[in-house]
C-alpha cells in the first residue's frame, strides 16, 4: 500500500510538471512588420502576412484578426501568441509569419493597416482595385502546396513549385506560365496561372504531382522579402526569405 500511494504521489508529481509545462497564456506577438501583397480587388478575399522574431522557444504563434473600417478606410490587425511560461527555453531568435485573412470582401480603395500593442511596426499600405470580372479569381492558379525561391550555383534564381493538379474527366491541367511582381515593401507576388489542356499534351502524367522550376532574372538587393504565391484554392503559400 505505502509503495502503490508513493507511486500514485509520484505520478501527481510528474502529471503537475507536464501541467506546468503545458500552461501557456496568450500576449501581444512581436510584430515588426506586415508585408502586403499586390493584386487584390474587390471580388478576392484580401490577406496581409505579420512577420516578427520570439526570442526563445518558449513562445510560439497564436490566434491572429483583421477588424476593419470601411468608413476611415482603416484595417486594425490583433496578433497574439502562446508564452509557455513553465517551460524550459531555449535563448534563440526564431522569426515568424502569419496570414491575416479579412473575412470579407473590401470595397476598393487603399487601406491604412495598424497593429494592435505594436506601433512600431511597419506598415505599408493596402490597396484594393475595382474588379473587372464576377469570377472568383482573374486566373486558374496551380495547386502549389510548396514555393520557394532557389539559388543554384551559377547564382542565378528559380522560383520552385511543388503540388498536385486537380483531376479531371477530360483533360488534364498542365502551368502555362509563372508571373512574378515586387511590391516596394519586400512582397514578392508569384502567381502560377495554369490551362486546361487535352489529347497528346497530358500523357506521361503521374498522379498529376507536379515540381515546377520558372527562371526568376529580377534583381533582388541584399534584404528580407516575403515569397507569396497564390495558389488554386483562393489562399497563399508563404516563406519569409533573407537575400544576402
Amino acid at each position: 500500500m505505502i509503495i502503490r500511494n508513493l507511486l500514485v504521489v509520484f505520478g501527481m508529481i510528474g502529471m503537475s510538471s507536464v501541467a506546468m509545462a503545458d500552461a501557456s497564456v496568450l500576449i501581444t506577438a512581436p510584430v515588426d512588420r506586415v508585408f502586403v501583397p499586390a493584386g487584390f480587388d474587390d471580388n478576392d478575399k484580401v490577406e496581409v502576412i505579420v512577420h516578427g522574431e520570439f526570442t526563445s522557444s518558449c513562445y510560439k504563434m497564436g490566434p491572429v484578426s483583421a477588424a476593419v473600417d470601411e468608413v476611415s478606410k482603416k484595417v486594425n490587425i490583433t496578433a497574439q501568441a502562446y508564452y509557455y511560461h513553465g517551460a524550459t527555453c531555449i535563448q534563440l531568435m526564431t522569426p515568424f509569419i502569419k496570414s491575416v485573412e479579412i473575412d470579407r470582401h473590401l470595397a476598393d480603395g487603399s487601406y491604412t493597416i495598424s497593429v494592435v500593442d505594436r506601433p512600431d511596426a511597419t506598415t505599408p499600405m493596402l490597396r484594393v482595385a475595382k474588379s473587372t470580372r464576377q469570377d472568383a479569381d482573374d486566373f486558374l492558379y496551380a495547386a502549389a502546396t510548396y514555393a520557394n525561391l532557389e539559388t543554384a550555383a551559377d547564382g542565378s534564381r528559380e522560383v520552385v513549385l511543388k503540388g498536385q493538379h486537380p483531376y479531371l474527366l477530360i483533360g488534364c491541367v498542365k502551368f502555362d506560365e509563372v508571373k512574378t511582381s515586387l511590391g516596394s515593401d519586400g512582397t514578392l507576388v508569384v502567381q502560377p496561372t495554369t490551362k486546361i489542356v487535352d489529347g497528346d499534351e497530358c500523357r506521361g502524367t503521374v498522379n498529376n504531382r507536379f515540381e515546377y522550376r520558372a527562371k526568376f532574372t529580377q534583381p533582388l538587393p541584399t534584404g528580407e522579402y516575403l515569397l507569396h504565391t497564390r495558389v488554386l484554392d483562393g489562399n497563399s503559400v508563404n516563406q519569409f526569405l533573407s537575400i544576402d
